[in-house]
């Protein structure tokens, strides 16, 4: 979602639009105001403490962070034209604001929470006890909303009843300059042998457990090393053990690195280098980690759910899997790793593919949402 809102803000302050980045302060010494580039200025808005808190115990902090944004709009909301929420917690905050106003109010879920009573995988949080009444209230209210995909649209419209033709569908983008394929002789990130690469929170509904069981899956003495980029959020605090501790029992010890979360730029080059990115998510929204791989020219096995069909062509920029067996996966990565031809192949469809989605593209669509909004 970050990655999201800061790259479609930076393309349209390209395309002369000025964009402000509203945003709670989690950390003491962060300034109120910070430029990030011409036209586009980050507010750290003091609600709560400042220091990062738990997802799950955020929802206390919607109300004061309203209260500071209307603060922040009196000093400098003047020249407002819309507000383009992102999650429901700023949705419901942003909300009163805008319609105070007299300004749209445009939403984005990014991801919308399971039906109430809905089964949980194994780890996974409750929802926070507001979720399901506060997505649906911007979901009533808001001016419209904005998808992520088509899948997500049609979440949105099924479980929060909106009004199919108030959800418009703007896909992510990429970076393509940052995110591009290994150039010739250009050496890998850290082996020059095939690794594998999972990049995600590391939760359970990532599932980098069945991303090690694969590797297990595998002969050894031909199964590449799989390098895990990811942190475990406050929620979760206990999950790195026990991956550890699964990696240890199934013997891999040797044959897994561990990394914490990556700046954009080491993700980048740890992304080109890769033979192939493995998702194999429960739940995504759309997949934007498959984009990334893409416009890096690897190739991206994911399973078949949700967003997921938009971000990866089938067979053509990677495989999507409608089987959480070990064994099968294995096999459809086996063939990444085994053979190059095959795996340039998809490369380059998927290189393809991503410039399609630079970010200009992105601002351009956002930036005719917004036009027809604020038309007279």
């Amino acid at each position: 979602m970050n990655v999201v809102a800061l790259n479609s803000a930076l393309a349209l302050a390209e395309r002369g639009h000025r964009v402000d980045l509203l945003t709670r302060r989690d950390d003491p010494a962060a300034p109120f105001v910070v430029e990030l580039s011409p036209g586009v200025r980050l507010f750290n808005l003091d609600a709560g403490p400042a220091e990062p808190v738990a997802k799950s115990e955020q929802e206390v902090l919607i109300e004061p962070f309203s209260q500071a944004l209307a603060r922040w709009w009196r000093s400098e909301g003047a020249d407002v034209d819309i507000v383009h929420s992102h999650h429901w917690f700023s949705g419901v905050a942003a909300l009163p604001i805008a319609r105070a106003a007299g300004v749209p109010h445009l939403q984005s879920y990014h991801s919308v929470a399971a039906p109430a009573g809905a089964p949980l995988d194994d780890g996974e949080q409750p929802e926070s006890s507001g979720r399901n009444a506060g997505e649906r209230l911007v979901a009533e209210q808001s001016d419209g909303i904005i998808a992520v995909s088509q899948a997500e649209k049609a979440t949105i419209v099924e479980r929060l009843g909106a009004a199919p033709e108030c959800v418009r569908v703007v896909h992510p983008g990429v970076n393509v300059d940052q995110f591009r394929p290994l150039r010739p002789g250009e050496p890998h990130w850290a082996w020059d042998g095939c690794y594998l690469l999972f990049a995600a929170r590391l939760q359970p509904l990532k599932a980098p457990d069945l991303a090690v069981r694969m590797l297990a899956a595998m002969p050894a003495g031909e199964r590449p090393r799989l390098v895990i980029a990811g942190e475990t959020s406050a929620d979760f605090s206990w999950y790195t053990q026990e991956l550890r501790d699964l990696v240890d029992s199934l013997g891999l010890t040797d044959e897994v690195t561990y990394l914490g979360s990556q700046d954009r730029d080491e993700l980048a080059a740890m992304m080109r280098g890769a033979c192939a990115l493995l998702n194999p998510s429960r739940s995504e929204t759309y997949g934007l980690i498959n984009l990334e791989a893409s416009a890096s020219g690897v190739p991206v096995v994911a399973s078949r759910n949700g967003g997921m069909p938009e971000s990866v062509i089938d067979d053509v920029t990677g495989l999507l899997l409608d089987s959480r067996d070990p064994e099968v996966w294995a096999e459809a990565v086996s063939r990444f790793t085994h053979e190059p031809e095959y795996r340039a192949a998809f490369g380059r469809a998927g290189r393809e593919f991503a410039l399609t989605r630079a970010w200009p593209v992105v601002a351009k669509e956002l930036e005719t949402i917004y036009l027809q909004e604020v038309a007279p």
